[in-house]
């Protein structure tokens, strides 16, 4: 109990005098004496000016130094902004160093800390004056230089923890956009100027939004800054990284890649001798990088996704260059082995040399497919491919190599296998030349018409094989370059199978069937996206079928041509819509207002026939055929409305045709020209001939939102008899008509455009004859009298609406009488037609008298003739 007492009352004094120091030392640091103190020791630990909030200090359980708020100033040197800023630090005191009547910093932890790591001109960071050095060494045979003298109390200090922090960059003046975010991890030193590093951090980039940029881990150990690292080694792993946020770090836009990367890597310097052609200052590296399952964003992952590992040794001169001694690209079945060169000071650039090139074309088949949708699963190409290269720079300069292929397959679905010529090709001056490629496609075999005389089985004769020759040429010092293909098809539809089969159809809404042959170049220059197509292809004895028509084209003879850039057609002949068509088809070098190139055609046809069009087009001109039958000719398949895909149509020339049927109408030598854009179609300067005269005149055409047409018209000494009337009813006229004509419809078919009819206009007749009738004579008589009636002139104006014609103040004139026409005739040639005929006074005087008219009703094929009384009316020669 003795003891108790004894030693309780001294634990008792103890925890007092604890007690009463720690609200002394309290008390203390809100001094500003002791303030100014703290600060300065750590302006001292630091090396920097410190600028400090609230200071707080506690003895137990280990004598700790809090403070709120810390700012670490940065250098003059670096620039005026902070290097190091925390909301909270804790500072342990060494518990030797306080016996000895000194603060001496041990451990300090830092809460949210942001470090902004700044790279001169001169390729010095600002982080190299910091943290102390280690004593002056000879390590390895690599001199350390002595570091300037520092405090003693500096050399003390343990370990730096970080908890939360961020890492931003500055070149200069310039902030970049990259930093590191969530860094944790500590900077111990084990010994004297050696401190160990073991950080976690996230990469980040301003302005983009990221979501799986994995974490990238630094352990190893380096030596004081001021001796700029040196001796060091350090281990880098970075894993489960998305391809995509990969680009968006890098460059800063998402690039449309899909995978998963990982890179690990270690680093040295200072610890090994100094090799040739390396300073002291160059770092040992060794890295390989991995990306698995590449894809475009928008495609399915596959079991085939390509995978490649990029391994790379070499030396990294900071600030001036990195240079690989081997570069080990490997992929599932092929490999690059090589060296490359990169400069890092001033303008950057870089060199690659691989010496051993081993490429299977499965490989790149697997690379294709992964960014290339609509492949089919049943194409395969064996092919070996090797050789060596040396390129740099970018755009990509060639310098020296050559490549080889031996002999390959490729396989199509639903065709035999097609054979790979091998082929050559040299890198030389800066070109990249490859010569030799040719591709055998095989046609497809046919029934002989006769039969062998054994057996009389039919005999199978081989079909003439498809061939694709194709040529490449980059010279990169002049940055142009070319592709050439040359094409021996006997079908060309092997070609579009072909096509098909690696995901780009050609015959979109249409198909071919036929021969062609030519020859096809790309140019470009300066980029890839400059090119323009030049040759011509020549298409005989061939089938197009398009969507939207009921019966082929017959391509008999066609050339089409492409000469800078610019297409075009030159029909020889080529049979459709029942007619026989030659001319030119050529686009105008441009592009309109609406985005869409403009064409020119100057076309012939030597029959177009209304009924003809209908039965190719539709029965009834049924109003979905434009829809379906634009996406074919416009190289889209999509199913857009047929106003918004005719919209796209720009195009002008001229059309002739030898005969125009439309209906009863026959024309003949007509000529018109044509211009549609933005869903206008102007018809003008249009001319034929027509029984026996001519018309001409122009039309508009609007084809939305509901299609609408105007049509001015003037005619010329056209024969009365070829009129549109019935067969019966024509032949009772003869005589020549002139005048003008103004008609206006809507609507999509012949039904609404007969409905929505309507117009009028005005005649004048001559030599007037009227056969089966003669109207004088069966007025006179009170009725019906057989005969003619003729007159020497006439005019009037004529209606038309509610699908009907109608005649009103129509006047015919005799030397002795004038007749006056009325009535109505319906598009069905059904109606009244009223002929009255009133007499001219021998003097001129006004003659009073009561006349008839003769009247036809009902159908004008057999009418209902009549004779009946007019009303009286005074008439004036």
């Amino acid at each position: 109990m003795s003891r108790l007492r004894k030693y309780g009352g001294l634990v008792m004094v103890l925890l007092a005098t604890l007690l009463a120091l720690q609200a002394g030392v309290s008390l203390m640091v809100r001094t500003n004496r002791m303030r100014g103190y703290l600060i300065a020791h750590l302006d001292s630990a630091f090396g920097r000016p410190v600028q400090a909030g609230r200071f707080s200090v506690q003895i137990l359980p280990l004598p700790e130094l809090d403070v709120d708020a810390v700012t670490i100033g940065e250098d003059p040197a670096f620039g005026n902004e902070y290097f190091l800023r925390a909301e909270h630090m804790a500072a342990r005191f060494r518990w030797l160093g306080l016996l000895r009547g000194h603060f001496e910093f041990g451990t300090m932890s830092f809460t949210r800390p942001s470090l902004i790591l700044v790279h001169d001109a001169s390729g010095r960071w600002n982080l190299e004056g910091w943290l102390p050095p280690a004593r002056p060494a000879i390590t390895l045979g690599a001199a350390v230089a002595p570091a300037p003298p520092r405090a003693e109390t500096t050399y003390r200090l343990q370990k730096i923890d970080f908890d939360e922090g961020r890492i931003n960059f500055k070149e200069g003046e310039e902030k970049r956009p990259f930093a590191f975010t969530s860094v944790s991890g500590s900077v111990e030193q084990v010994s004297p100027g050696r401190w160990q590093v073991q950080l976690e951090a996230q990469p980040w980039r301003s302005g983009v939004t990221l979501q799986s940029t994995g974490t990238v881990q630094v352990t190893g150990y380096v030596a004081g800054t001021t001796a700029r690292l040196q001796p060091a080694q350090l281990r880098l792993h970075w894993g489960k990284v998305s391809l995509a946020d990969l680009f968006r770090l890098i460059t800063g836009n998402d690039s449309g890649v899909r995978g998963e990367f990982a890179l690990d890597g270690n680093a040295s310097v200072g610890t090994e001798p100094t090799e040739q052609n390396a300073t002291a200052n160059s770092w040992r590296f060794a890295m390989q990088a991995r990306a698995t399952n590449i894809h475009r964003w928008d495609l399915t992952e596959r079991e085939d996704n390509p995978r490649v590992n990029v391994n790379v040794k070499g030396l990294c001169e900071l600030g001036a260059q990195v240079c690989s001694e081997e570069v080990h690209v490997e992929l599932p079945q092929s490999s690059l082995q090589g060296s490359a060169i990169l400069q890092t000071s001033s303008r950057a650039d870089w060199q690659v040399h691989f010496k051993s090139i081993t490429v299977q074309c499965a490989d790149l088949l697997a690379w294709y497919r992964a960014f290339q949708p609509n492949v089919a699963d049943e194409v395969g190409v064996n092919d070996l491919i090797t050789g060596s290269v040396t390129a740099s720079g970018w755009p990509l300069h060639w310098q020296d190599g050559a490549i080889e292929s031996t002999a390959g397959t490729l396989r199509l679905p639903g065709m035999a296998v097609s054979r790979l010529e091998p082929f050559h090709g040299t890198v030389r001056n800066g070109k990249f030349d490859i010569e030799g490629f040719r591709l055998r496609l095989p046609g497809e075999p046919s029934p002989s018409a006769s039969n062998e005389k054994a057996g009389g089985k039919p005999r199978t004769i081989a079909a003439q094989e498809d061939i694709v020759e194709a040529a490449l040429a980059q010279d990169s010092a002049a940055g142009v370059g070319a592709l050439r293909l040359n094409l021996h098809l006997a079908d060309a539809a092997s070609v579009f199978r072909l096509t098909a089969a690696f995901g780009y159809p050609l015959n979109k809404g249409w198909e071919y069937k036929g021969a062609a042959s030519g020859a096809v170049a790309w140019n470009w220059a300066n980029s890839a996206g400059e090119v323009r197509r030049s040759g011509s292809l020549e298409l005989t004895k061939a089938r197009l079928q398009v969507a939207g028509l009921n019966e082929p084209l017959k391509v008999e003879d066609t050339r089409l041509e492409w000469k800078d850039g610019v297409r075009g057609a030159a029909i020889t002949r080529l049979d459709a819509f029942g007619a026989t068509w030659s001319g030119t088809l050529s686009e105008v070098p441009g592009i309109n207002t609406s985005g869409e190139p403009s064409w020119h055609f100057q076309l012939h046809a030597d029959h177009l026939d209304a009924a003809e069009l209908d039965r190719w087009i539709g029965p009834r001109s049924r109003p979905n055929w434009l829809q379906r039958l634009l996406p074919s000719l416009l190289g889209d398949a999509d199913t857009a409305h047929a106003s918004e895909l005719l919209r796209r149509v720009s195009a002008e020339g001229e059309l002739t045709t030898d005969t125009l049927t439309i209906e009863r109408l026959k024309l003949a030598k007509a000529h018109a020209r044509l211009a549609i854009h933005d869903l206008h179609l102007d018809v003008r300067d249009a001319e034929a001939q027509w029984a026996g005269g001519t018309v001409r005149g122009g039309m508009q055409a609007m084809f939305s939102p509901l299609p609408n047409y105007e049509v001015n018209a003037e005619i010329a000494n056209v024969n009365l008899a070829q009129f549109p009337w019935s067969p019966r009813w024509a032949e009772r006229w003869t005589g020549v008509a002139s005048g003008t004509i103004h008609l206006t419809t809507a609507g999509v078919g012949k039904v609404d455009l007969l409905k929505q009819l309507a117009g009028g206009g005005q005649l004048s007749l001559n030599k007037i004859e009227f056969r089966g009738w003669d109207v004088e004579r069966s007025a006179e008589t009170g009725g019906p009298s057989t005969g003619s009636s003729r007159w020497t002139s006439g005019q009037g104006e004529f209606q038309l609406g509610e699908q009907k014609l109608t005649l009103d103040g129509f006047r015919l004139d005799a030397p002795h009488q004038r007749t006056e026409l009325s009535g109505t005739i319906s598009f069905g040639m059904d109606g009244t037609l009223t002929f009255t005929p009133r007499p001219r006074g021998a003097t001129g005087t006004q003659v009073v008298t009561q006349v008839r008219e003769l009247r036809f009703s009902g159908q004008l094929e057999n009418p209902t003739v009549a004779v009946v009384p007019a009303k009286t009316q005074e008439t004036r020669q």
